[in-house]
């Protein structure tokens, strides 16, 4: 996943060389609408391996049989009623609202077709990628995004010497890796579990369970991708195509780093769905409050250098192409990255035990008050720095509403939570940045000073994460996996 990291920050500097800032901002608003749709799939995907991992559990094969059968129908489904609608609304909207330099309008219009084909191909990898992660098969999902990778990067670089519309010609690439994509997961699904297949007659019962799980997981998601996008859109609409080349970089660093957590909580995943199914209630409390500790720790260590010497990283990263105020922008992004990361865990445990509703509707509400709230501020002068400032308070507010719904469907201990989670989170917050900052201020700017304030945080991580993060039981477990790893 390193090498995907790598990978991902070139390709945006290659194509921000490439296109230009005005038409990078131009990919990142265009793509980016479409895009917000595209996160169903996360959405999905998990549904998918929620009814996997719970049915599989309770009936083995032939559970998962009717699982993939019933998703397949389902994803087609909403497959079609999406493009269709992108195709009218979002035509619409990309005529009459979005901000596009006048000779660049066909060239967006071709991002945008060329984006709802791939988003099509997308939605029908959920029931391939959802019995894949569901058997924690992690090896090919990483060999597919290495693969996945490895293609952007080559379409990246070919725009150089193709004699055709550099925008267009990405965005018709980006396409047909989509296709590859699918390909690979179906390939490898259907070779794994021979007995996957389209069965004529459909369990209703499971149809209407999954259509209601997936209503209301698409309702969550769909606000939280629009709190995102939505943002990006009133950004252009007040400041143009350059604020969204600012903004779509500083995503591109949030994006990246968010990667290793995302990771990381998909293989807790179904491990807690397994932990609901079989009512061993322990286990998968404990699950939560680990998964919520070691994701926020890590987004925390990546995060604080990345912070402290973002210019220097931008400079090394893009060179002279640097929209103005990415800087403040990438900062913003990143602390609201690591806050966000602790809403996994309460979103996973919710999910598993199929009783959505509430928590989907609570988050949902918190998630769209967010876009007024910005265009107050940007209506009334304010910068769009606002926005993002916003967007963090926004994100401690749905944190608090999602443990409270979570805890009603799976009533965990809201103490524990409290003083087994989030005080050691906030507590390894305030000490861990303290050795990389003294280390800038003694130090003159340079790659050097950048070397050594990682080496800092990564010294300071084993003893601040053994001693502030975990507790004792969690303690003796590590000690005694690693002696039984020593002596083995």
């Amino acid at each position: 996943m390193f090498l995907v990291l790598v990978v991902n920050l070139y390709i945006s500097r290659e194509l921000l060389g490439t296109l230009g800032i005005s038409d990078y901002g131009t990919y990142v608003v265009v793509a980016g609408f479409v895009t917000m749709f595209g996160f169903f799939n996360a959405t999905l995907a998990s549904t998918m391996q929620r009814f996997y991992n719970y049915l599989g559990t309770k009936y083995k094969q032939e559970g998962l049989e009717k699982v993939f059968s019933t998703g397949i129908y389902i994803h087609l489904a909403i497959a079609i009623f999406i493009v269709l609608a992108l195709e009218t609304f979002g035509l619409w909207y990309c005529y009459n609202v979005l901000v596009i330099p006048a000779n660049r309008l066909n060239a967006a219009l071709l991002v945008f077709h060329a984006s709802v084909i791939s988003l099509f191909f997308l939605i029908l990898q959920s029931p391939f990628t959802g019995i894949i992660l569901s058997q924690e098969r992690m090896n090919w999902y990483a060999i597919v995004s290495i693969i996945d990778i490895v293609l952007k990067l080559a379409a990246t670089i070919s725009l150089s010497y193709l004699p055709t519309d550099s925008l267009s010609t990405y965005a018709i690439l980006l396409t047909l890796i989509s296709i590859v994509d699918l390909l690979l997961y179906a390939s490898y699904a259907k070779l794994h579990w021979h007995f996957l297949s389209l069965s004529r007659k459909i369990d209703k019962k499971l149809v209407k369970s999954l259509l209601s799980f997936t209503g209301w997981n698409l309702i969550g998601t769909f606000a939280f991708m629009l709190r995102g996008q939505g943002i990006s859109l009133l950004l252009n609409s007040f400041f143009g195509t350059i604020v969204n080349a600012a903004r779509g970089i500083a995503m591109q660093v949030s994006s990246a780093i968010q990667n290793f957590s995302s990771n990381i909580s998909i293989a807790f995943a179904p491990q807690i769905v397994n932990a609901v199914a079989s009512e061993n209630r322990e286990r998968a409390e404990r699950l939560m409050f680990i998964e919520s500790k070691i994701c926020y720790a890590l987004l925390l260590i990546i995060a604080i250098p990345l912070c402290l010497e973002i210019d220097l990283v931008l400079r090394l990263w893009l060179g002279k192409n640097i929209p103005i105020q990415t800087n403040i922008f990438s900062i913003l992004m990143l602390i609201d990255a690591v806050i966000c990361t602790l809403n996994t865990p309460c979103t996973q445990i919710a999910q598993s035990t199929g009783r959505i509703k509430n928590y989907q509707i609570g988050s949902s509400i918190v998630n769209l008050c967010l876009i007024p709230v910005c265009y107050i501020f940007l209506w009334i002068g304010f910068s769009a720095i606002s926005s993002f400032v916003v967007t963090i308070l926004f994100s401690i507010i749905n944190q608090i509403v999602c443990c409270y719904f979570s805890h009603h469907v799976f009533p965990f201990s809201i103490k524990s939570y409290f003083t087994m989670v989030l005080c050691p989170c906030a507590l390894l917050t305030l000490v861990l940045p303290i050795g990389p900052y003294l280390t800038k201020i003694a130090m003159t700017p340079s790659v050097l000073r950048v070397i050594l304030e990682i080496a800092v945080d990564i010294v300071l991580t084993i003893p601040c994460v053994y001693w502030l993060l975990l507790n004792s039981s969690e303690r003796y477990f590590v000690m005694n996996t690693l002696k039984n790893k020593l002596y083995k």
